[in-house]
């Protein structure tokens, strides 16, 4: 009797090939379970091994207006048949719309261009440099701002840790969390007397997230926004706002740090500026700091710097927002998904606390959520995680009804978990 080996799947195939030359990031190689993507849609994608999945990552918390918009689409395909390529002095009329668009949206008055969060905010720290003449960069003792070493090392994140002998000292705001009650608040005090600590005479930057990302979305206390913007300016310290994970409509406003109505020097922005459908990154700085470099150098350059095609994205992207009113929408539906959270949190006592803004949320719990993650998988839903955190970022585009769905989904799927 002979046996039948059955033929690897071409998916088998594919994941085998790309595993064999490509690396997988944050992951120890062997460790990865690798997922197929064949198709998008709206706020839902396609793989092999699981179907149509709700997209609550917006794969990498990038795809605020949704899978597969044709408008974005077009616009990148127009420039690709008009200029797909350009060097960093080259005139374009898209280096020139998106400009202009983002005056409009931000406020604010000059853009550098980059490629990724990480370099946006690596050069906002040399911009900060040059203007002030001072080197020392003060972050949140919690937070995150990419991962290259030089921003690795000024941010307070564990994955330094594997390079924080060759990394620069770091200098940190204490932020509990909760903030214990009183003002000034903790965090005001610890950053008044760091300040006060280091000598303001060489600190050039004050670099917060305009909401904290999966490091663990904790609200600031009222207080900290408006009176860091004070110390700053006792201080001469430049103010620079983190909006890489937080803008582009993803709390419900243009930019997180609205929520305060605080106005930064610099702010850097990234994943929502192009949706994710091309890299593309940006710093933003006040018309003070661009005057500063009619005259002085300008020590900052990539090759692909304001790359049209990325341009042509990103205008697309902002014109969706723009149209579909998905800031306000991602403001309403997240209103309504918090109500279902709390809801959820009232009658599963495995849920320590839910706390975000717009569609950037996450659900806490008493015990590891890995085991959830795969449940929800399962159900038709693709959630991110980390120790006892399941973050619920959906794309924009989410509609009332497939809010409820998912919803409906999550509490199914808690309700196996805990059981």
């Amino acid at each position: 009797m002979t046996t039948t080996v059955p033929k690897p799947s071409p998916a088998a195939d594919l994941v085998r090939a790309q595993s064999e030359r490509v690396f997988f990031t944050w992951s120890a190689q062997r460790d990865v379970k690798p997922m197929v993507l064949d198709q998008a849609r709206g706020a839902r994608f396609h793989t092999v091994e699981h179907g149509w999945l709700w997209d609550l990552e917006s794969q990498v918390y990038n795809v605020n207006i949704g899978h597969g918009h044709t408008h974005v689409q077009e616009r990148m395909i127009d420039q690709i048949r008009t200029q797909p390529t350009a060097a960093p002095n080259m005139i374009l009329p898209i280096r020139a719309e998106l400009g202009a668009l983002l005056h409009r949206h931000t406020g604010m008055e000059k853009f550098f261009f980059a490629t990724g969060g990480s370099e946006a905010v690596e050069n906002a720290i040399k911009i900060a440099r040059l203007v002030t003449g001072r080197s020392k960069i003060v972050t949140r003792r919690n937070s995150y701002h990419g991962a290259t070493l030089a921003v690795l090392g000024v941010a307070g994140d564990p994955r330094k840790k594997p390079f924080e002998r060759d990394l620069s000292p770091a200098y940190h705001i204490e932020d509990p969390f909760p903030c214990p009650a009183g003002e000034p608040s903790a965090w005001v005090a610890s950053l008044a007397a760091l300040i006060e600590r280091e000598d303001p005479g060489t600190i050039a930057a004050v670099l917060l997230e305009g909401f904290t990302g999966t490091n663990g979305m904790q609200l600031p206390p009222p207080d900290f926004w408006p009176r860091v913007r004070e110390l700053c300016d006792a201080h001469g310290i430049l103010l620079i706002d983190d909006e890489i994970f937080s803008g582009f409509g993803r709390t419900g406003r243009w930019f997180a740090r609205e929520h305060w109505n605080v106005r930064p020097d610099m702010m850097v922005f990234g994943k929502g500026l192009t949706s994710g459908y091309a890299p593309l990154s940006a710093v933003a700085v006040s018309p003070a700091i661009a005057r500063h470099f009619d005259d002085h150098r300008l020590v900052c350059g990539l090759t692909q710097y304001a790359h049209p095609v990325s341009c042509a994205a990103a205008v697309g992207a902002i014109e969706v927002l723009d149209r579909e009113r998905l800031v306000d929408n991602a403001d309403r539906i997240g209103a309504g998904l918090h109500e279902r959270l709390l809801d959820l949190m009232r009658r599963q006592p495995a849920i320590r606390a839910t706390r975000g803004l717009g569609l950037m949320r996450v659900v806490e719990f008493d015990r590891p959520v890995a085991p959830l993650h795969s449940l929800l998988l399962q159900r038709g839903a693709y959630a991110p995680y980390r120790d006892h955190m399941l973050f619920l970022c959906p794309p924009l585009c989410l509609s009332a009804a497939e809010m409820h769905t998912v919803a409906d989904l999550l509490e199914d799927g808690i309700r196996a978990y805990v059981r």
